[in-house]
């Protein structure tokens, strides 16, 4: 990948942290990223296509945040779950927490590019939880998920 459209990747990627992702045509992400729409199709091909790869770069960083934080240790579903409640309803989450339900809630209207960027973002996180579980827990990962999700939407809300 060329500096230029990993640094075009990075600009969209921070922009959709702090604004969310509707109202956001071509334009108005290639002005987030400093280019032009014509050379945001030209590294990416489509919007589509520019919103997953700016997408997974957050979640990229977002598991290299959760390997410094807790690190290669295995934790048992309880205190993994409990750790990761706690770093999730640290200030500096909130904006990607944000960012995680508005993709759930455009996915579950059945609209792409969310749907398969919502379950590509649930695999790799799945996935990271699996790999901080026992292994005779491991088989728990997707429904601690799940579970962790539930509680970050009562924060969101307010509950």
């Amino acid at each position: 990948m060329t500096e230029k459209k990993q640094a075009i990747r990075a600009a969209v990627a921070a922009h959709l942290i702090s604004t969310g992702l509707t109202g956001h045509g071509i334009r108005a992400l290639a002005s987030a990223a400093g280019t032009s729409d014509r050379m945001l199709i030209y590294y990416f091909g489509s919007k589509d296509e520019l919103l997953r790869e700016s997408l997974m770069l957050v979640v990229e960083g977002l598991a290299l945040q959760l390997d410094q934080e807790i690190g290669a240790e295995r934790l048992d579903y309880a205190d993994l779950l409990e750790t990761l409640t706690v770093l999730c309803q640290q200030p500096d989450w909130r904006p990607m927490i944000t960012l995680w339900f508005e993709i759930v809630g455009l996915a579950a209207r059945g609209g792409e590019p969310f749907k398969t960027i919502a379950g590509q973002i649930a695999d790799v996180f799945v996935d990271w939880i699996a790999a901080h579980l026992p292994d005779s827990e491991r088989h728990s990962a997707t429904d601690l998920f799940a579970h962790l999700e539930g509680r970050m939407l009562l924060t969101v809300i307010g509950r």
